[in-house]
């Protein structure tokens, strides 16, 4: 109800701080703190639902006459099939919920969608369900509430004592977000209007994803669009257009070994793709160095952002990256930018908006113009931007980084692999691409 309310706003607020204040060292301990005490009450929440679970696709009184059912049978219930499915979807919650950041902002707005639904789930009445109804999908509203209907058939029986001993359960979880949701409030700094620097501009960036092409010896991999061209080492921040630029390279280039994708930071990208004013491409590196979003999203906005960048003095450049926005999901404290309009929905949808709802038209803007506006203008609190990763985008970093693993134990026998920044400091210091 209201107090889940206030804690989403008092999350929100938290989402950002004066650039050059004086942090409170206690203030961040104490939010490191309660968010690693709500992440092992989450888990240990999931794991008793996992033991549960067992118990009860497997266990069942016997019959009048003694007779004990099978597993298979018992499994095969309605109520029991219930169960199961109720845990899977809170699997994938969980899932979700871990993939979209380590940091306390996210991990408090995601945590919340969780433990809505888990409370909805749980609800021992139905007047205590609609409590919870609010933020949450209406899709998701209409499964949880035939699940939870099912695995209340037969009162006193095996399901409805695991959802008993789930209700207790998710006590812990529900006070450890309290407490996080209070710590964030109480480390909060106001937004002020000003100019960020690079480096603070270059931080915010860094929480986002590129990926790029490596060979073996993790040197970046260029691709000729035509013959006799320079190559083009591209950072993509499409995570699904990386994954086939790697296989469509593996098939092109079939005597280069260890083919792989590198992670980069898109700070770190940007400033190597030129994309500072008065800053030119990484020279290092024997390929043009590019930034890549989605093609399709490329080729229907390329003019809008190169008029944008245009009017804002900005010299030429060889490539656009779309940012998006939008006001409903801004508050005085957050004002989040997304690398494409499927991430910001998603998000949308993790905030408990409904997906239908999500405007026709978004702000959208090349990512240099808005680089350009947080370094050099004061009428708005930029300390509050924070660029988001795409759960697609954090999925294959670890991807990318399990894969660069392999590629340099086969090379050298073991060893961590180098990232696509390393590879870019080689170049720097004066080796080859």
């Amino acid at each position: 109800g209201e107090a889940e309310a206030e804690a989403a706003a008092a999350a929100a607020a938290a989402g950002s701080k004066n650039e050059g204040s004086s942090e409170d060292g206690d203030d961040e301990a104490e939010v490191a703190a309660a968010l690693a005490a709500l992440s092992r009450s989450i888990d240990a929440f999931m794991d008793q639902f996992a033991q549960l679970e067992l118990g009860v696709l497997s266990t069942a009184r016997p019959s009048i006459l003694g007779r004990k059912a099978s597993p298979e049978a018992i499994a095969a219930r309605p109520d029991r099939r219930a169960f199961k499915e109720a845990h899977q979807h809170f699997c994938e919650v969980h899932r979700l919920m871990r993939g979209e950041s380590d940091e306390a902002l996210p991990a408090a707005a995601g945590s919340m969608q969780l433990l809505r639904q888990a409370a909805l789930y749980l609800s021992d009445d139905e007047a205590a369900a609609k409590e919870n109804v609010r933020a949450v999908p209406a899709e998701t509203v209409e499964k949880l509430a035939a699940l939870r209907a099912a695995g209340r058939r037969k009162a006193g029986g095996t399901v409805a004592s695991a959802l008993s001993q789930l209700r207790v359960a998710l006590a812990g979880p529900l006070e450890a977000h309290s407490k996080l949701v209070a710590a964030l409030g109480a480390s909060q700094v106001q937004p002020v209007p000003a100019a960020l620097s690079r480096e603070a501009v270059t931080a915010k960036l860094n929480t986002v994803p590129t990926f790029c092409l490596l060979d073996g010896q993790s040197r970046v991999v260029g691709m000729r669009e035509e013959e006799g061209a320079t190559p083009t080492a591209c950072f993509y921040t499409d995570p699904a257009e990386a994954r086939a630029v790697l296989e469509s390279a593996k098939r092109a280039m079939p005597d280069v070994r260890g083919l792989h994708l590198g992670v980069t930071p898109l700070g770190r990208a940007f400033a190597a793709c030129g994309g500072w004013p008065g800053d030119e491409p990484q020279g290092h590196i024997a390929s043009t160095l590019k930034l890549q979003g989605s093609a399709a999203v490329r080729e229907q906005m390329g003019p809008f952002l190169r008029e944008q960048a245009e009017k804002q003095g900005l010299p030429e450049a060889a490539w656009q990256l779309p940012v998006f926005c939008t006001d409903q999901l801004q508050s005085a404290h957050a004002m989040p930018f997304f690398l494409s309009r499927e991430a910001l929905v998603d998000a949308w949808v993790v905030a408990g908006l409904e997906r239908d709802a999500v405007p026709d038209s978004l702000t959208a803007m090349d990512l240099r113009v808005l680089v350009h506006q947080m370094s050099t203008t004061d009428k708005f609190a930029w300390n509050t931007v924070n660029l988001l990763a795409s759960r697609e985008a954090v999925d294959l970093v670890s991807e990318a980084y399990a894969e660069g693993r392999a590629v340099a134990a086969a090379r050298s026998g073991g060893g961590a692999a180098e990232s696509a920044a390393a590879a870019l400091d080689a170049a720097e210091a004066g080796g080859t691409g």
